[in-house]
């Protein structure tokens, strides 16, 4: 389990590295050119130019803040109390989602026995469908989502299913951390860490993607 962790930790950290070169860094490079346009379009009196130039300036500022701030706060806990339910956790992973702009979400919880999660098994849930949306978000330019927690004797199964483009997991796995392979990675290893398999599959009939994680109910 601890090399688990190791490995979800590096990961993570070649993640927010991979986010910052190709998010914050790339931006703020432009930022630079973009104040240097406005710079010789005021030596050269080019005023009305110079208008348009500093609006555009001003919504990359305002984009750049924005992903800086969308950072920071998926690395940080959930705000929800940390005795909260295991659906307030989905539920707030879901508000985020949604208040960023992703696809609405059909959430079902099928659970005829609920189990007792503790905090740490709640937030490795939270963070699973916190990373599966963000994929969702990014990539799959999905319409609708589905989200449906279902549970038999032994097990529980959580299936995320978008109506996206879908995509080709073994590319993807084939890929390096820092070139777009962090999503189905860090999926896979929080996975690991709730003792359950994942697997992804796409209806060519409905064009949907299903990622399926399955896991043992905690033991009471």
């Amino acid at each position: 389990m601890s090399e688990i962790l190791l490995n979800t930790l590096e990961d993570e950290r070649r993640y927010v590295a991979r986010e910052l070169h190709d998010g914050v860094a790339q931006t703020t490079l432009q930022l630079g050119l973009q104040a240097g346009i406005c710079r010789k379009m005021l030596e050269r009196g080019n005023l009305d130019m110079l208008a348009n130039e500093l609006v555009e300036l001003e919504k990359r500022i305002q984009t750049t803040s924005g992903q800086v701030r969308e950072l920071i706060a998926d690395m940080r806990p959930p705000q929800i109390e940390p005795d909260a339910s295991l659906d307030e956790y989905i539920q707030r992973a879901i508000d985020v989602h949604l208040g960023r702009g992703g696809a609405p979400v059909e959430c079902r919880f099928e659970i005829t026995n609920f189990p007792l999660f503790s905090s740490q098994q709640r937030l490795a849930l939270y963070r699973v469908v916190q990373e599966a949306l963000l994929n969702i978000r990014k990539h799959a330019g999905a319409k609708n989502v589905r989200l449906t927690i279902a549970d038999n004797s032994k097990n529980l199964c959580l299936v995320i299913a978008d109506n996206g483009k879908g995509f080709d997991p073994e590319q993807v796995r084939a890929r390096p951390i820092d070139k777009g392979g962090a999503g189905l990675t860090n999926l896979r290893l929080r996975t690991q860490i709730l003792g359950g398999t994942l697997s992804i599959a796409r209806d060519a009939a409905s064009e949907w993607t299903e990622v399926t994680i399955t896991f043992p109910k905690p033991v009471k």
